[in-house]
């Protein structure tokens, strides 16, 4: 065990795409007021990674570009692959990180390459759980547990998924965006409508309606709409689908706003800018509505969905099954949302612990630095 006043060395391990830089980057900078912390990544991140840390200059916070193998490097070129594999990535650097690190923190699930050593592993998720993902019985593999609130606390309790340490601080991702400025997409006061649909093919929207979706506000004058799919959408080894079928109308239209994937998407300003959040299971939702709005969702399976907690968020405004009536169904979605405001309250509460005099990123901190020297 340190001593309480020596310096512990934690790394965050940002081997991702860029969704997942704000969940961690917060803590990250607040850890790096007192400890050494690093964030341990592939040669040349992407330029994202820099303009987040630029928001909290001055910081100790660094950044260590480790390569992959030679090897492995080269077929990945070859491969197009922008990101290089988790496991050989880690695998190359495993004995640096193990001689030179106390802890380490993961967004996603690749941990089993550190497991048997003497380094602690903590764990992020990457997003507000909302469905299966969320749940993985590999969570147990991880010393430390952050979560987000008492409804995360108590799904993971049902599920037997709480490890030996879960700490519930808040939304550390809120303290990461929340300087930035609001951002106004259109050249006109027009509602706007955010088009969110899932990437996975099997609870996706997108293939069943998508480009009906996006003719429908091509071809009517009552709203903006800003078209933001989750960015695996169109990612070949993802959701795999074609960006070419959008027509070029539709991306050339003033009064619409196509993202596949840029900042803008991932740092909450494209769900921040828009009036009703329309899509099918993303939990991007749960962000949307920290400021209540109206939703409506798109049942495009038939799912039974009322008592099964994978939908949850769909308590959260109308669910509809069908694209005939997009136009009513719309009106419907603002003319009702009276009835919603207190669901998405409700839901807000159990989502996201908040605590007056602190912050998510502090108590995140706080706790990690109490965890470690435990």
């Amino acid at each position: 065990m340190k001593n309480k006043s020596e310096s512990f060395k934690i790394g965050f391990l940002f081997l991702d795409e860029i969704h997942h830089i704000n969940h961690f980057i917060s803590v990250a900078a607040e850890l790096a007021k007192n400890h050494e912390v690093s964030i341990l990544t592939y040669k040349n991140p992407d330029p994202y990674l820099f303009k987040c840390i630029n928001r909290f200059q001055p910081t100790a916070l660094k950044i260590e570009e480790l390569s992959t193998s030679p090897f492995r490097a080269l077929t990945d070129k070859l491969k197009d692959r922008k990101l290089p594999r988790k496991g050989f990535w880690i695998k190359k650097n495993k004995k640096y990180i193990t001689d030179n690190f106390d802890a380490v923190v993961f967004t996603d699930y690749f941990q089993k390459y550190l497991l048997g050593t003497h380094i602690k592993l903590i764990k992020f998720p990457h997003g507000t759980p909302g469905r299966a993902y969320s749940y993985n019985p590999a969570q147990l593999d991880f010393d430390f547990q952050l979560l987000f609130g008492e409804f995360h606390h108590q799904q993971f309790k049902e599920l037997n998924l709480l490890g030996k340490n879960p700490v519930v601080v808040g939304y550390p991702k809120l303290d990461a965006v929340k300087n930035l400025k609001k951002k106004n997409f259109f050249k006109n006061q027009k509602p706007v409508v955010i088009y969110n649909p899932h990437f996975d093919s099997e609870l996706s929207s997108w293939n069943k309606f998508g480009l009906e979706i996006l003719a429908y506000f091509y071809n009517q004058d009552k709203y903006n709409l800003i078209f933001a799919p989750h960015l695996h959408l169109f990612q070949e080894l993802k959701g795999g689908e074609n960006k070419e079928q959008i027509p070029k109308r539709f991306l050339d239209a003033p009064h619409i706003h196509i993202d596949l994937g840029s900042a803008a998407s991932t740092d909450m300003q494209l769900v921040n800018a828009a009036d009703l959040y329309l899509g099918d299971v993303s939990s991007q939702v749960y962000e949307f509505i920290i400021n209540p709005r109206p939703c409506l969702f798109l049942n495009t399976n038939g799912i039974d969905y009322k008592e099964d907690i994978n939908y949850r968020f769909w308590q959260s405004g109308l669910v509809i099954d069908r694209i005939k009536d997009l136009d009513s169904d719309l009106s419907q979605a603002f003319l009702s949302f009276d009835e919603y405001r207190p669901v998405q309250e409700k839901l807000n509460l159990e989502n996201y612990f908040v605590q007056e005099g602190s912050t998510p990123s502090i108590r995140a901190a706080q706790s990690i630095i109490k965890f470690l020297n435990s």
